[in-house]
């Protein structure tokens, strides 16, 4: 935990800073310094912190008003901030938890003291995000169980209960009809909810995942195999421009799950007798994966939608294809869990590009 937490220390004597900057870095902690309150303000403004331990006296604004700004800011308030200051008087203890604190600490400190206290912040601070995520994502899953999956559901017992009261007839073509609606929506379900169970399996194993150098080309090669029937369907044409010894940093089941569903949702969102391609380019130190196609496109709003995890967005195939938010959220938690990042362009009837940039390992 300690290689991955900054903690920012804020005191107007550049001899403290010393002290406490080795103490901590002795135990791997990253350090920042500020000298005063709008230096530390602006820091926090352009940084990741985790952790601040803030002085009261200072020139300009004290440390209270730090405190109290940062609390005031939606960006910055989670921040867990220990006073460690001289001032050892019961007014300012209770002010400093007054403005937001989370821990008072008096100079001269114990040094074990202070170890303590900023790693028990630390997880607390963790374990309370922790929580946080975890409550947003049982609210998504919550909606997708009410929206996506209970909707069909009914379709299909509406149906069912018409074929068993007999209103429809075997031979018929409503019949035929109805049949293929019950597979088309069983089908929709399932891979709903085997992309549900694949996310939430990764919220449960947090971030152990193992980055290996693999092939993409096969990967690739797998994937068109499995997508080729619905691509058939449609009469669109997959093409592999990936060269066949190309290898990338990354693993390999979850950047499966990634380039299946972008596939999946190209075919989806392309017409009859389109074309999704998928090509590679390494350029500095990343690796890009890029799926394409020539499909009806996206506008600005439906992009900022599709990857946003307070709502839940759905639309539909160019042949009434059903498509889901979550699997587009899927996407982007399973690319950052391999150190990526994923970028889209489109546009409305002409297609979207959809780039994965991965490190290269080095």
């Amino acid at each position: 935990m300690n290689e991955a937490s900054t903690i920012l220390i804020v005191d107007d004597n550049k001899e403290n800073l010393k002290v406490v900057g080795n103490i901590l870095k002795e135990q791997n902690y990253r350090i920042a310094f500020a000298l005063d309150g709008n230096s530390a303000i602006k820091l926090l403004s352009e940084n990741k912190i985790d952790l601040i331990l803030l002085d009261i006296m200072m020139p300009e604004i004290d440390g209270f008003e730090v405190c109290r700004q940062l609390k005031m800011n939606h960006k910055l308030y989670e921040i867990p901030v220990i006073f460690l200051t001289a001032k050892n008087q019961t007014e300012d203890i209770i002010t400093a938890f007054e403005v937001g604190g989370v821990d008072y600490l008096t100079k001269p400190f114990n040094k074990l003291e202070l170890l303590a206290r900023v790693k028990t912040h630390l997880e607390l601070s963790i374990s309370k995000r922790r929580i946080v995520e975890l409550n947003k994502n049982r609210d998504f899953i919550y909606s997708v169980i009410a929206h996506d999956i209970r909707s069909p559901f009914n379709k299909i017992q509406q149906v069912v209960s018409m074929l068993e009261q007999g209103f429809i007839k075997p031979d018929s073509k409503e019949f035929k009809e109805l049949i293929g609606l019950l597979s088309k929506q069983s089908e929709d379900t399932i891979n709903l909810i085997n992309n549900l169970i694949e996310w939430t399996k990764m919220l449960k194993d947090g971030d152990n995942i193992l980055l290996e150098n693999n092939n993409i080309h096969k990967l690739v090669e797998s994937l068109f195999l499995f997508l080729l029937p619905i691509a058939n369907s449609k009469s669109i044409i997959l093409k592999n421009h990936i060269p066949e010894n190309t290898f990338a940093t990354f693993e390999s089941k979850s950047l499966n799950i990634v380039i299946r569903n972008l596939i999946s949702n190209a075919i989806k969102f392309t017409n009859q007798n389109g074309e999704v391609s998928v090509s590679f380019q390494e350029k500095g130190n990343n690796s890009s994966i890029i799926i394409s196609d020539n499909g009806v496109g996206m506008s600005n709003e439906a992009i900022e939608r599709i990857f946003s995890k307070n709502e839940y967005y759905t639309t539909y195939g160019t042949n009434k294809e059903k498509g889901t938010g979550l699997g587009l959220q899927i996407v982007k938690d399973f690319v950052k869990r391999n150190k990526g990042k994923i970028l889209v362009e489109s546009t409305e009837g002409y297609g979207t590009k959809f780039t994965i940039l991965l490190p290269k390992n080095h």
